[in-house]
């Protein structure tokens, strides 16, 4: 056989091995960590190739990234360290996604520093990451943005300031009574409901019973604290 052949042949096989690989990007993610984990030796690289190529799209490389995740984090642990540092917000976002399933240390600390990510999309991930991983070591970061002007365009409250408040209201600490205080006056009603639950948290007092409106309740805290509304 000429070594032509073999070359065209060898090229052949390649092609096809990234057509099925790219196939299994489109399984759902059970089914999808199944098939990688199985081709382990060929369907590795093409995830850490595909993860950055530009000229893929970006629904590709987001599976690429999360599947690395769910298959085997240690392995890919400098892949998902540069995506977590890459300048493509979306990049970042689907690496925080992935790190999940990493070191619950490692999972935490990424989470942590992305919170001031300059993307809001971003900083949403990061603040849900906290969450699930039940950060309580977050607390005072969180506290600490939950104010910040990047939470802001202009006056309007953003999005991630709810995540942000559930997060404090299942963290509550007893001392954080008072920033629950600031939330209840918040001109963000949607930030209410967080502030009730951290205070109820954090003094094991609770106002209002069963299905209670948020603003009777919150009605009620103010009372109870000795509030005016600003």
């Amino acid at each position: 056989m000429s070594v032509c052949w073999l070359l065209f042949l060898g090229l052949n096989l390649r092609a096809e091995s990234i057509a099925a690989f790219d196939s299994f990007l489109n399984l759902p993610m059970q089914e999808r960590v199944a098939q990688f984990k199985h081709w382990r030796a060929q369907s590795f690289p093409f995830l850490s190739r595909t993860a950055f190529d530009s000229k893929r799209g970006l629904q590709t490389r987001w599976r690429a990234i999360t599947t690395m995740g769910r298959v085997d984090p240690v392995y890919f642990q400098k892949d998902l360290e540069r995506a977590l540092n890459n300048p493509e917000w979306f990049v970042r976002n689907a690496a925080l996604i992935a790190i999940q399933s990493d070191e619950r240390e490692k999972a935490v600390s990424w989470s942590m520093r992305l919170v001031t990510d300059p993307a809001l999309v971003v900083r949403t991930q990061a603040v849900r990451n906290l969450v699930q991983l039940q950060a309580r070591e977050s607390e005072a970061l969180l506290w600490q943005q939950i104010f910040a002007p990047r939470n802001f365009r202009g006056n309007q409250s953003l999005w991630v300031r709810v995540h942000m408040a559930q997060a404090l209201a299942h963290f509550a600490s007893r001392g954080a009574v008072k920033s629950f205080q600031r939330l209840l006056l918040d001109r963000d009603e949607r930030l209410h409901k967080w502030a009730i639950v951290g205070l109820e948290n954090a003094t094991g007092f609770k106002v209002g019973e069963g299905k209670v409106p948020v603003e009777i309740r919150r009605q009620e805290w103010l009372e109870r604290l000795g509030m005016q509304e600003i």
